[in-house]
């Protein structure tokens, strides 16, 4: 160590010597949250411009959708959303439909903001002028890291948070809505918009094809019958299985139309862990213990199968 260097450091040394140690607070303080979220969701999101509906069911939610959106042409419908949130308008591309209509991932209290999944298509969230956003009242959290762990397993390759109708004032400071997406958001909070989505996992559980697979056989025969069905991930992402072979199953995604293939070798790997007692819960165990291979419809074929 050169003169100069060992210097430094003792004249460090000594500055340090006369500190007292750094500590961490044992209890740090929080600011009280307000018990109700649902309420301080509704207060943000008004706040910065979005219009808020608060529906006790599905079927509520159903029963006004008609009337509301008759006010526009047409519409860009997310595929994550059930058949009943679908309103009565011509389907348009989302470049010329009047109104976007999405399903969010979960709503942040705390910023006013709703989490969009990429897999629905980022085009239907910004170009429509008006857009409407469905989430389930039980998704709606307090802050932004609660909402990231509850889908750490099953995360979409792109997040966007919305916080309001888009606003812009690069120009000249004069604030103007609806330059870089829609100029209107509208959010619609459903009590138990998850539930029937979850009603029909029992009913898929009772398929015959299971039999063979819970004893560690993949049966293939079961595997090509699922050609030309549509299915959905584990977050409720519709996809077609378009073409099996003896050794590959290719699938197409609906919101993207990209095509992906799960190999047969990758498919028995699963079943074998299952067989064998290992627990595959979700596409992010299939993608750690399996193969790191469209591991979302991977996981989602040998679910409708029920061997996971």
């Amino acid at each position: 160590m050169s003169d100069a260097r060992r210097r430094i450091f003792e004249r460090i040394e000594r500055a340090l010597e006369r500190r007292w140690p750094p500590q961490l607070p044992n209890d740090p303080w929080r600011p009280d949250e307000p018990k109700d979220v649902l309420a301080l969701f509704r207060q943000n999101m008004t706040a910065a411009g979005a219009e808020v509906e608060v529906f006790d069911s599905l079927a509520a939610a159903a029963a006004w959708l008609p009337d509301w959106a008759a006010q526009f042409a047409s519409a860009a419908v997310s595929p994550l959303l059930p058949d009943e949130l679908k309103p009565p308008l011509p389907v348009a591309a989302p470049e010329e439909a009047e109104l976007g209509v999405s399903r969010a991932l979960a709503g942040v209290a705390a910023t006013g903001s709703v989490l969009l999944s990429s897999a629905e298509g980022r085009r239907l969230q910004l170009l429509p002028p008006a857009h409407l956003v469905f989430v389930d009242a039980a998704e709606v959290v307090m802050h932004l890291a609660e909402a990231l762990e509850k889908h750490k397993d099953e995360l979409p390759s792109a997040l966007a948070l919305h916080s309001g109708p888009s606003r812009s004032a690069d120009i000249g400071q004069i604030m103007v809505q609806g330059v870089h997406g829609p100029g209107r958001l509208v959010v619609a909070v459903v009590k138990g918009l998850n539930a029937p989505a979850k009603a029909k996992s029992p009913a898929r559980r009772k398929k015959p094809a299971a039999k063979p697979a819970k004893q560690g056989l993949l049966n293939w025969n079961a595997v090509m019958a699922l050609e030309g069905r549509q299915l959905t991930t584990k977050r409720g992402e519709p996809f077609t299985v378009v073409k099996v072979t003896e050794n590959t199953v290719r699938v197409r995604v609906a919101s993207s139309g990209k095509e992906y293939t799960v190999r047969r070798s990758s498919l028995e790997k699963a079943a074998g862990l299952v067989a064998s007692g290992t627990p595959v819960g979700g596409p992010a165990a299939y993608r750690k213990l399996v193969a790191n291979e469209a591991p979302a419809y991977g996981w989602s074929l040998l679910h409708a199968l029920d061997i996971i």
